[in-house]
């Protein structure tokens, strides 16, 4: 590993603690850590809910997808859209608004408002179990990527760096951390493969004419895909958008237009 690169890698990671101990100090109350004090703006929580379905996942998984089928593994990406839209048409404008008025700082408390204390238990444990393996995967992503960019850095050092930093700016500071981490790995994750990974790439492996001289036709087109596969991508992607304790939490963290309008806003 290159002194720059480290010293990169470093300062990264020190940005990301420091914004975790800035909003320790900020917080103040139970709902300025659990929900970000119900008063981000829809920029910060959108970005921080794309950062959360690109991160791991996107530069990894979809990156593998790619290799075995090509572009129309871009198609899973659709059914994520589907998803995202449905939520913001169907879910939001009603959950958002009983957040606000019950002041729920967690996920399953939705299931005790319409239900009982029980149901809202269960759905704390699974929430939890699910989550387990949903933020460990995206740790051993980040983990896998950053041991394959640094040759000096072994899988599980990296691991342990990322658990830990990840970890820490948590539990610091809260949801309202958690949002401008997430805004700020958004920006370098995206800004590193439009501006840095994409062209290199490109140029090292010689061009347009080199990809379609290598690769299989089937490869260049978006009709290299079965139905049942897009139906199963369908039924298994989209009501996570319906599901996922993440999105509830950000849902709970906005503002309300109730508010922007009484403080002239």
């Amino acid at each position: 590993m290159h002194w720059i690169d480290a010293t990169i890698f470093i300062l990264y990671m020190i940005v990301l603690l420091c914004i975790g101990y800035y909003f320790l100090r900020k917080n103040k109350s139970t709902e300025d850590f659990f929900v970000s004090g119900r008063n981000m703006s829809g920029w910060h929580v959108g970005l921080s809910v794309v950062a959360t379905d690109v991160g791991g996942g996107f530069s990894i998984g979809l990156g593998g997808l790619g290799f075995i089928m090509g572009l129309s593994g871009s198609w899973m990406l659709f059914t994520g859209l589907i998803g995202a839209w449905l939520s913001a048409v169907i879910l939001i404008p009603r959950v958002h608004p009983l957040g606000e008025s019950h002041r729920f700082t967690t996920f399953p408390q939705l299931f005790s408002l319409f239900y009982n204390k029980n149901v809202a238990l269960v759905a704390g444990i699974i929430s939890a179990i699910g989550y387990l393996g949903f933020t460990s995967s995206q740790i051993l992503a980040g983990a896998k990527l950053a041991s394959a960019s640094f040759v000096a850095l072994d899988l599980e050092t990296a691991l342990w760096v990322m658990g830990i930093v990840t970890i820490l700016y948590t539990v610091m500071g809260g949801m309202t951390a958690v949002i401008y981490t997430d805004t700020v790995q958004w920006i370098v994750l995206m800004g590193g493969l439009i501006l840095i990974g994409l062209p290199l790439g490109y140029q090292a492996i010689g061009g347009w004419e080199a990809i379609s001289g290598t690769l299989d036709p089937d490869f260049l087109t978006l009709s290299n895909i079965t139905w049942p596969t897009l139906v199963n991508w369908a039924v298994t992607i989209i009501p996570i958008w319906f599901v996922g304790m993440t999105l509830y939490q950000r849902i709970f963290a906005s503002k309300s237009k109730k508010r922007h309008k009484k403080n002239g806003l």
